[in-house]
């Protein structure tokens, strides 16, 4: 998911800090634009622009943000493939130009409020300058942009790809919220999809009536657990386009309600444990909307609990990487 959000965790931690971003990619790199690390001033980090190749000299120019407390640019050639360059084994073939920033006070407290708007579900466009290193604003759609930013702040297209804006000397890049996975069932072979889910980057909710099952040793890595019965789950439950939904109770009446209860809710995935022909009987014989997964799962002819987790969250990447109507429209026009 979102390079920023190992950021934000450790944002509020005590000591000097710099954020590094790749601004510009030419060629082929390991991540592209958008993709962001951490840095602190012990020379430990948290995230990764490379596949590990770089990260051990940007710990290095680091140290120069960290005497200068000023934003500098710095730019790797990929490319060269001897000796002296930093393509040799790294199958790139290209050229990164990488932000490094100092977290001031002003900056963290910005970062703080971020990630409150992405933890409601609020997307936020960020822009940094770069022939003013140092300035950005960040832009969420309904309230007031905040950040360190000087003069007047161009017409912004929401888009989901992060880059350079066309004729300006502005990056920009949307903040996405996380994702949220909410599974229903928590028998013992949903623990390998809320594992998986969780180290994706999915926040997961686990819902069950049954306590016995839905505990916290059983889900450590599980957000939220909710018991109830499907009637009292689905009140509590605030859903959004940001949400994926799991039914994998294996309790044909209570699989028949929740599904029954989602079929209006505009939620960004819906899968149903099972074969094609048992969700067509918790429709009442109905054909299967085409936005439903069932069965859910990429086809791998996985086997068991860990092998169905897999094709699971990897069709559930592959429909949160698609491009969506509601995240490509929008354009916002920020007053002077």
């Amino acid at each position: 998911m979102d390079d920023i959000y190992p950021i934000l965790a450790v944002i509020d931690q005590p000591g000097e800090k710099v954020v590094a971003t790749i601004i510009r990619v030419n060629g082929s790199a390991y991540k592209k634009e958008g993709s962001s690390m951490i840095f602190f001033e012990d020379g430990s980090y948290a995230g990764l622009l490379s596949a590990g190749c770089l990260e051990t000299d940007l710990a290095i120019q680091v140290q120069k943000v960290f005497g200068s407390q000023e934003a500098m640019m710095h730019q790797y050639d990929l490319r060269e493939e001897t000796d002296l360059g930093w393509g040799q084994g790294s199958g790139c073939n290209g050229t990164i130009d990488i932000l490094l920033e100092p977290v001031t006070e002003k900056l963290k407290e910005d970062f703080l409020l971020l990630k409150r708007l992405l933890d409601s579900y609020k997307p936020v466009i960020g822009l940094k300058k770069l022939n003013e290193l140092g300035e950005y604003l960040f832009i969420e759609e309904k309230g007031e942009p905040f950040g360190n930013w000087s003069g007047q702040v161009p017409v912004i297209g929401f888009t989901s790809k992060s880059g350079i804006m066309g004729g300006s000397s502005v990056f920009q890049h949307t903040y996405q919220p996380k994702p949220r996975l909410i599974v229903f069932g928590a028998g013992p072979d949903a623990k390998p999809l809320v594992s998986l889910a969780a180290e994706t980057g999915f926040s997961v909710v686990v819902c069950d009536w049954r306590e016995e099952f839905c505990q916290e040793k059983n889900y450590p890595a599980a957000d939220k657990l909710l018991v109830g019965f499907p009637d009292e789950l689905l009140n509590q439950l605030s859903f959004s386009h940001y949400d994926f939904v799991v039914i994998m109770s294996h309790h044909f009446q209570r699989d028949q309600e929740i599904l029954s209860g989602l079929l209006h809710e505009n939620i960004r995935y819906l899968g149903v444990l099972g074969p094609g022909e048992r969700t067509r009987r918790l429709l009442n014989d109905d054909d299967i909307p085409n936005w439903i997964y069932a069965p859910m799962g990429v086809t791998i002819g996985a086997k068991g609990p860990v092998e169905i987790a897999v094709s699971v969250v990897a069709e559930m990447i592959e429909v949160w990487r698609k491009p969506v109507h509601e995240r490509v429209e929008l354009i916002w026009t920020i007053p002077d």
